[in-house]
């Protein structure tokens, strides 16, 4: 069996990011390496930030990093991350955590598939599109 695992390259706002993402998903950040604990050469100041990082909430699963010291990052609209709920309630209640620092980029609707759908891009540039 094959898995798919996100990746999420947060520029030097990862441990901020999955603090936050403990707090929407009720999750916890699994595992933490720090750059300090690689091979990898990097500035002094850097070596604290995240090489690697894993999240667990439920059946929600990625990982989160840094990124590399030089390296640039651009976000773009062409992904999102897609979340089913069992219930409306939690559906709410996860929605209202993304939104805070976002941008809600629509609002709850009903879909031609008979489901309530949002989306908010995070205060990190992640899109995240919530169905119930």
């Amino acid at each position: 069996m094959k898995t798919l695992v996100t990746y999420f390259t947060i520029k030097g706002r990862a441990e901020e990011a999955l603090k936050f993402y403990e707090n929407c998903f009720e999750g916890k950040t699994t595992f933490i390496q720090r750059f300090s604990e690689t091979p990898y050469q990097v500035s002094k100041t850097y070596k604290k930030k995240i090489a690697h990082a894993e999240f667990k909430a439920e059946n929600i699963c990625f990982y989160v990093s840094d990124g590399f010291e030089n390296e640039e990052i651009t976000f773009g609209n062409g992904i999102g991350m897609t979340i089913n709920f069992d219930t409306i309630e939690e559906h709410e209640v996860v929605f209202e955590k993304l939104k805070k620092g976002g941008k809600v980029t629509f609002d709850f609707f009903q879909t031609t598939i008979d489901t309530n759908l949002v989306c908010v891009k995070d205060k990190f540039g992640i899109h995240w599109y919530l169905n119930y």
